[in-house]
């Protein structure tokens, strides 16, 4: 394995299983999330899961004006679920819940929200992450999920990462994982309505800081794929003050990971539905020869606040040999955390109180 020194004071690195733990902060803005995502065997399938102690979209953590420092506040945890095939999104999920229904371990990686929750746990054929989700859909409708994400690359730092409060902490759990299970959708009398078996390739990952998304984040960009016999994962993170966009590259082949920095060209920006602006190309390079390409195909998901692609994605290794696949990238648009206007238009799109959203 080899690690490089993290880029930025700000930002920690990790791959620790031990570290996949809840770590719950001082600071009632503070956020924590774990993510789950997978492509199916063809390409033609996506899942995404993301469990959160403290949901960064909902306009009541984003109103919620507790002075730092009282202890006072609440947390507004989450849940959001997305199936996507043949170039379309079928069913979307995202419920907020009460605090008292989040419960998670600062020992284990387990975390249970409502219904919907995930673990960690070993067998004889391997270790990985049991996830379940049952969330409301709208007219009354249920979506429920069982899925396996068996850890194929993982824990490349075994040791818990030194985590510092006033940085952001990027935890790569296991970028590489078999993932399979089923998906089922009942009507408002209880009828299996729809099932949807799934098998794939996966990747988790863990993001925790203590503190608001809005008022530290300038640029976020990352993304993943899995090439035959490799992973290659980026991040593009810059921080509110800072004059530069840092961009690593993170490779896994033979069971070792390899984390680089890279410089980053950005071409042939437009604007999606929601009004975000966001490249539909990007190309990273490092110092040896190694270059990555991505560029959108279809949109997963999106909000005001973010927007996830379905993505072609090219590797370029030192030795000058191409790899393609499609893999799943994100682009984070915080400065609209800021704009209360939209706050009741988002929170149309969340479901709460064990109902479905208005809008999907």
């Amino acid at each position: 394995m080899i690690l490089a020194k993290p880029s930025a004071d700000r930002f920690v690195f990790s791959s620790s299983v031990a570290a996949d733990t809840w770590h719950p902060q001082k600071d009632h803005k503070a956020y924590e999330w774990w993510y789950f995502d997978a492509l199916s065997d063809d390409g033609s399938e996506a899942i995404v899961i993301v469990f959160l102690d403290n949901f960064i979209y909902s306009p009541r953590y984003n109103v919620d004006e507790v002075p730092n420092g009282t202890g006072g506040g609440h947390r507004f945890p989450a849940v959001s679920f997305t199936y996507f095939a043949n170039g379309k999104q079928v069913y979307r999920a995202e419920s907020e819940f009460p605090e008292s229904e989040f419960s998670a371990s600062e020992t284990e990686p387990r975390c249970q929200i409502g219904r919907s929750g995930f673990r960690f746990d070993s067998a004889s054929y391997g270790s990985g992450y049991l996830v379940s989700v049952e969330l409301p859909l709208s007219r009354g409708r249920l979506l429920r999920a069982n899925l396996e994400w068996l850890s194929i690359e993982s824990d490349f730092a075994s040791a818990p990462f030194s985590y510092d409060e006033t940085a952001h902490c990027w935890n790569m759990v296991a970028p590489r994982s078999d993932v399979s299970g089923k998906i089922s959708i009942t009507d408002s009398r209880g009828r299996i309505s729809d099932t949807r078996s799934f098998r794939g390739t996966g990747y988790h990952d863990h993001n925790l800081d203590n503190r608001w998304l809005a008022k530290t984040v300038k640029e976020w960009q990352w993304g993943r794929a899995h090439f035959a016999h490799s992973t290659a994962v980026f991040c593009r993170y810059a921080e509110i003050g800072e004059a530069q966009t840092r961009t690593q590259l993170m490779l896994i082949r033979d069971g070792e990971l390899r984390q680089v920095d890279a410089i980053s060209d950005e071409q042939h920006y437009v604007r999606d539905k929601f009004g975000i602006r966001y490249p539909t190309q990007l190309l990273m390079s490092s110092d040896d020869g190694t270059k990555l390409e991505t560029s959108p195909i279809k949109v997963i998901d999106s909000s005001f606040y973010h927007l996830r692609f379905l993505s072609r994605m090219k590797l370029t290794t030192p030795d000058g040999r191409e790899h393609e696949s499609s893999g799943i990238t994100e682009f984070i648009a915080p400065r609209a955390l800021k704009y209360r206007w939209l706050n009741w238009l988002s929170d149309l799109r969340i479901g709460k109180n064990g109902k479905g959203s208005v809008f999907r």
